[in-house]
């Protein structure tokens, strides 16, 4: 067996391993930069948009297309992650209180805090390939969320796969946020496409 043909770059397995390591690298970019907390939400802007870079072949400069995303989306995604967590934070208080005084009332709260998880599977996704004002993104996202409610749950289940991991197996967050990541943009990105609103000029990396 040719030694240099295994790890020939060019040799499919080889392309596959250094793409799930940058994946993982990826991943650990979006533990490190969402420290902060209100940062979450251009962290996770950030992600999806190496993750799309992968998808188009052009994510060549690890670093520069995760942080040059990061500083693009750095306004957008964190007012939407602040506004999405405090309505989260808001709904969970109402169900806690309808659970003890009002019982019917504690599955409305707990539909409406649905409906803001599913909304936030669509919303950081599309602000890493829009360059649009910050209501309108709002609005199409709230379009694609209802109008393609099986996809957002598809992503949803991806987010729920990632913390079923760190609960039983907590190692998993040194490597599993970007491969999952990947697996919920492969759904996003079908979708956008399909949509005409996927802007693949949006990850050249420049040099």
């Amino acid at each position: 067996m040719d030694i240099n043909a295994i790890f020939d770059p060019d040799n499919a397995v080889w392309s596959f391993l250094l793409k799930l390591y940058y994946l993982a690298f990826a991943g650990l970019l979006w533990i490190v930069c969402s420290l902060p907390i209100i940062t979450i939400g251009c962290a996770t802007s950030a992600l999806y948009s190496y993750c799309f870079a992968v998808l188009e072949g052009r994510e060549a400069y690890i670093l520069r297309t995760y942080f040059s995303a990061f500083r693009r989306t750095f306004k957008q995604s964190t007012l939407g992650f602040l506004l999405m967590a405090a309505l989260a934070a808001f709904l969970t208080f109402d169900a806690y209180f309808f659970l003890q005084f009002a019982p019917s009332l504690f599955f409305v709260a707990l539909g409406l805090f649905l409906i803001v998880l599913l909304f936030s599977t669509q919303f950081f996704a599309l602000t890493a390939i829009m360059h649009t004002s910050f209501s309108k993104l709002v609005h199409i996202t709230f379009i694609m969320t209802f109008k393609h409610a099986a996809t957002s749950l598809t992503v949803l289940l991806c987010f729920f796969l990632f913390l079923t991991l760190l609960y039983f197996f907590p190692i998993t967050i040194l490597f599993s946020a970007g491969p999952l990541c990947m697996l919920a943009s492969l759904f996003l990105r079908s979708l956008y496409q399909r949509e005409q609103i996927w802007d693949a000029s949006i990850f050249i990396t420049k040099v």
